[in-house]
């Protein structure tokens, strides 16, 4: 039996199984997930998209002129781009003020100064969430994302109607709004956005956002994984729905430091353990630093437990809300604590996955430092909370840079 989390318009996680059983109570407890190091010297894929025309999509669908001589120059002239160009533009000035500066601020404060040498970060469950992932880890060259939904492909330019191309915009405008309304993006959402409503996968909307927030794309390339671990290229011909991962290749405005963030669709619960190339792949890039947000609880099952303990054994930093790694994990002395913001019980149908230990911790005012900002589930609703734990020097991971 697989099952499915997803989340409602009002941000209220619901759980949706492929079958239902009489067993739903015990599956509830037992089932989840279905989130400067050197890349390997064998990782050549294969290039499937590579500059300028990645980048010009992506340029295009964040709402910002292109070159002059680009593929969307005459559709940038168009009533309907323009309008969603200045939408957009409003939206992320709002955004940027309201919520990021405060981001940007508490990454300062508090992260910077935590920062473990480092330059890989894991994002378990993430969904295409680059926006936070960049903000928490500015300097970090190396980003591996891995959920359930596709990995998508880009439409060609040649693709995009003046006729049609209010609707198509407006599509992946309704699809971004998850991630400026709450801070994350619902399941759902993405479910039915991402599997041919407005996309055939996450892809465009990775790339739509890192251009978004300042990126460029250099490359894109589509791969596998071999026994070993390593990331290769796909065969030609492979279906779009069948990629197995991707490497976006990009850097930061003037900055030319190259970075590369990986997205893999993939089961993270039994897979995981049964199926070791993904965890080959991480061991190959080195010792993590891991951010889990909006993680609908799956690293508190036993299902996940395979998960779980590749993120406790080999990460030196863990930065997560109360939906990642369960705070009971976090044992003295390997382990130095800090929280944030103020918790409060999960929303249905959650609630079981209250942690008593977390909230008496949160009572204790020498151990919690102000947030700052929304963020995850009952974001704008109720208090946020986040914490953030750090490998003792004594217990510290050795780095591969």
């Amino acid at each position: 039996m697989t099952s499915r989390f997803t989340v409602n318009r009002s941000g209220t996680p619901r759980l949706q199984f492929s079958r239902l059983s009489a067993l739903l109570t015990a599956l509830l407890l037992t089932q989840a997930c279905a989130q400067r190091p050197q890349q390997p010297e064998a990782s050549k894929p294969r290039p499937v998209e590579s500059s300028p025309v990645a980048d010009d999509t992506a340029q295009f669908l964040a709402g910002l002129k292109g070159r002059p001589d680009g593929p969307y120059r005459k559709l940038e002239d168009t009533a309907a781009w323009q309008k969603y160009s200045t939408e957009f533009g409003d939206i992320w000035k709002r955004l940027e003020r309201d919520q990021f500066a405060k981001v940007d601020a508490f990454q300062k404060r508090e992260l910077a100064p935590a920062k473990t040498s480092s330059s890989f970060v894991f994002y378990p469950l993430s969904g295409p969430d680059v926006l936070y992932a960049t903000r928490f880890f500015p300097d970090s060259n190396v980003f591996v994302f891995a959920g359930l939904e596709r990995v998508g492909t880009l439409r060609p330019p040649e693709s995009y109607k003046p006729e049609t191309l209010d609707k198509d915009l407006r599509g992946f405008r309704w699809a971004v709004s998850s991630i400026v309304e709450r801070s994350f993006f619902v399941t759902s959402e993405m479910d039915q956005q991402f599997h041919g409503k407005v996309a055939d996968g996450l892809l465009p909307m990775i790339l739509m956002l890192l251009a978004r927030s300042g990126h460029a794309i250099d490359k894109v390339d589509y791969g596998k994984f071999t026994d070993a671990g390593e990331f290769v290229p796909e065969e030609p011909g492979v279906e779009s729905k069948k990629h197995q991962g991707v490497a976006i290749r990009f850097h930061r405005g003037a900055d030319t430091t190259a970075r590369t963030l990986y997205y893999f669709s993939r089961d993270l619960a039994a897979d995981f353990e049964k199926n070791p190339a993904f965890s080959r792949f991480l061991h190959r890039l080195g010792t993590p630093d891991t951010l889990v947000k909006s993680g609908q609880f799956l690293l508190h099952w036993q299902m996940c437990r395979a998960l779980r303990q590749y993120i406790l054994d080999n990460s030196n930093l863990i930065f997560e809300d109360d939906t990642g790694i369960p705070y009971a994990y976090f044992k003295n002395p390997t382990w130095q604590v800090q929280l944030f913001g103020e918790y409060s019980a999960p929303d249905r149908p959650f609630t079981r996955e209250y942690q008593r230990d977390l909230a008496a911790a949160f009572q204790e005012p020498e151990k919690v430092r102000k947030l700052g900002f929304p963020l995850g589930y009952g974001s704008q609703r109720r208090p946020s909370s986040m914490i953030l734990a750090t490998r003792r020097a004594t217990d510290a991971k050795p780095v591969k840079n």
